[in-house]
């Protein structure tokens, strides 16, 4: 008889605790997601993100997306719970983790929930047509007016990294009789247009709107890395090699471009239950077709690869995910 109750009273004690759990799997919950400016890409893509994720949680849940900080600002956001969710390179995510290039100290609470989401943005080296520049080894010799956006921003630090790779730095060119200028975006457009600048270093997005409206005036050109230097800015900065400004991408691009780069992905902070991380992923990689059709350079994301190391910049990927993508087989 003793046996008997204890069993009984043991079953009701494991029914009760599922019941509790399953309960407080319906709670709403409030999620801040981090994005970028609005009307640009990463704003489009959260968006979209946003509305899938809150279908997906309890009724009563809302995901409120920020128009702010980008690929420096999200991580860090991201890390001291600010925002619960964040648009991230996979290589600006790296970097934060271990406090390098534009992040002054370690910010390790964010994982991965979503890698791979874009065709990644490329270091892109726009040079002005006349300006008599066909490798970037020419800035030693050569006066060169470089622009690129605000010191510690991701295009900057990739402005750095490519100058580093041919054992240069914004002095030679100013030794050189050149010189560098550090603006906003669209002001280093405009001076690359109006022959204010003759180069322009950035990460640029597929077909992205700024610089294909640049290209339509003809008057400049892209120029590759080499082969050399995107081994070692790969390996030394965690950027994917095998990527390239492809052929027809722009106008007056005839043929691709070789470079290196890194696609976006949805990080979380660590903090974030794994039933809810879980939740997001999924829904995510039920709705690839809306994901897809949510922006051009969406159209070949692929949840197959989503939980790979390298479309997340080696950062862990957070319990919740890692859960979703082995029950599909898509992960060991």
């Amino acid at each position: 008889m003793n046996i008997l109750r204890r069993t009984f009273l043991a079953a009701g004690a494991i029914l009760l605790a599922a019941t509790g759990a399953l309960a407080a799997d319906k709670e709403p919950v409030n999620l801040k997601f981090a994005s970028f400016n609005v009307g640009g890409s990463w704003y489009i893509y959260a968006t979209s993100l946003a509305d899938i994720a809150q279908k997906a949680l309890p009724e009563g849940s809302t995901v409120e997306v920020l128009p702010y900080q980008g690929g420096v600002g999200n991580p860090i956001l991201v890390d001291r719970g600010d925002a619960d969710l964040g648009l991230s390179f996979s290589a600006l995510s790296n970097w934060a983790r271990q406090g390098i290039v534009s992040f002054k100290e370690p910010h390790e609470n964010i994982r991965a929930l979503v890698g791979g989401l874009n065709i990644p943005h490329r270091l892109g080296i726009v040079v002005r047509k006349g300006a008599g520049i066909e490798s970037l080894a020419d800035v030693k010799t050569k006066p060169v007016r470089l622009v690129t956006v605000q010191i510690g921003g991701a295009g900057e630090a990739l402005a750095r990294m490519a100058l580093e790779s041919y054992g240069l730095g914004y002095e030679d060119i100013e030794k050189a009789g050149g010189r560098v200028t550090h603006i906003d975006l669209p002001v280093a457009i405009q001076q690359l247009r109006d022959g204010q600048a003759d180069m322009f270093i950035h990460n640029i997005g597929y077909r992205q709107p700024d610089v294909m409206e640049l290209a339509l005036g003809g008057d400049i050109t892209f120029i590759p890395l080499g082969e050399e230097q995107m081994k070692e800015i790969a390996d030394k900065y965690g950027l994917q090699t095998g990527l390239s400004i492809r052929a027809g991408e722009f106008e007056g691009v005839d043929k691709a471009v070789p470079s290196v780069g890194y696609p976006t992905g949805v990080i979380a902070n660590a903090n974030m239950s794994d039933d809810v991380a879980y939740t997001i992923t999924k829904a995510i990689c039920e709705n690839q077709d809306k994901v897809r059709a949510a922006h051009s350079s969406l159209a070949e994301f692929d949840c197959k690869t989503a939980g790979d190391p390298g479309r997340n910049g080696g950062v862990p990927l957070h319990p919740g995910a890692e859960r979703f993508f082995k029950e599909q087989g898509w992960l060991k």
